[in-house]
C-alpha cells in the first residue's frame, strides 16, 4: 500500500510540490496565475492560500500565538514573497546595467600561445550593451513617481501648489493672528538689535 508523503494537517491541495512548483515558477517572473495554472489550481485558489498565509504571518509578527494549521500557508506566503523579491532584484540590475552600457551582451574566451614567451595566453572578449537612458528614465519613473513619474511636477507649479497654500492661510487668519511674514521680521529686528549691543 503507498503511503501518503503529505505532513499531518496539510490540506489535501497545498502539497509541498505544489508549493516549489509556485515558487519556482514566480523566481523566473511567471504570472500569479500561469504559476497557479502550472501547479494545478485555480488563481482563486492560490489567492486564498496566500491571503491566508499574509494574516497569519502578520498575526504572528504581532505577537499573537500561531497555529499549526496556518503553517503551510505561511510558508507559502513567505517563500512566494522572497522568490518575487530576488526576481526583481536581478530584473532592476539588468535595467540599470542597461542604462549604464555594462550589460554584457557576449563573452569570448580565447587560449593561444605567444611566441616571445612561449606562455599559454587567454584573451577575454567582451561585448556590452549600449547605454540606454530609457532604462534609466524607466527606474527613475517607477521608483521616484512623484519626482519622475507621468504625474510628477516641475519646481514651479511645486511652488504654485505653496503659494497658493500660504494664500488660503492669510485669507483664513483673523484680526488677531499675526501675519505669517511678522515672526520673520520679528526675528530679524531682535537679531540686529543684539548685533547692536556687541558693537557697543
Amino acid at each position: 500500500m503507498r503511503r501518503s508523503t503529505r505532513r499531518p494537517g496539510w490540506p489535501s491541495l497545498l502539497t509541498p510540490e505544489r508549493i516549489e512548483s509556485i515558487v519556482q515558477a514566480t523566481a523566473v517572473g511567471v504570472a500569479t496565475s500561469l504559476a497557479a495554472e502550472g501547479a494545478g489550481v485555480s488563481r482563486a485558489t492560490l489567492s486564498r492560500w496566500m491571503a491566508r498565509g499574509c494574516d497569519a504571518a502578520q498575526a504572528r509578527e504581532d505577537g499573537e500565538p500561531a497555529k499549526a494549521a496556518d503553517d503551510v500557508y505561511v510558508e507559502l506566503y513567505r517563500q512566494v514573497n522572497s522568490a518575487r523579491a530576488q526576481m526583481a532584484a536581478r530584473a532592476l540590475a539588468r535595467v540599470l546595467q542597461a542604462g549604464a552600457g555594462i550589460l554584457v551582451l557576449e563573452e569570448r574566451v580565447r587560449t593561444y600561445n605567444d611566441p616571445v614567451t612561449g606562455l599559454d595566453v587567454e584573451e577575454r572578449q567582451t561585448r556590452y550593451l549600449r547605454p540606454d537612458w530609457r532604462a534609466a528614465a524607466w527606474w527613475l519613473a517607477h521608483v521616484f513617481p512623484e519626482h519622475y513619474g507621468p504625474n510628477a511636477h516641475s519646481w514651479e507649479q511645486v511652488l504654485d501648489v505653496y503659494d497658493a497654500e500660504q494664500a488660503a492661510i492669510e485669507q483664513s487668519a483673523g484680526p488677531d493672528d499675526p501675519h505669517p511674514a511678522e515672526p520673520a521680521e520679528r526675528l530679524a529686528a531682535t537679531i540686529t538689535a543684539q548685533e547692536f549691543e556687541l558693537d557697543q
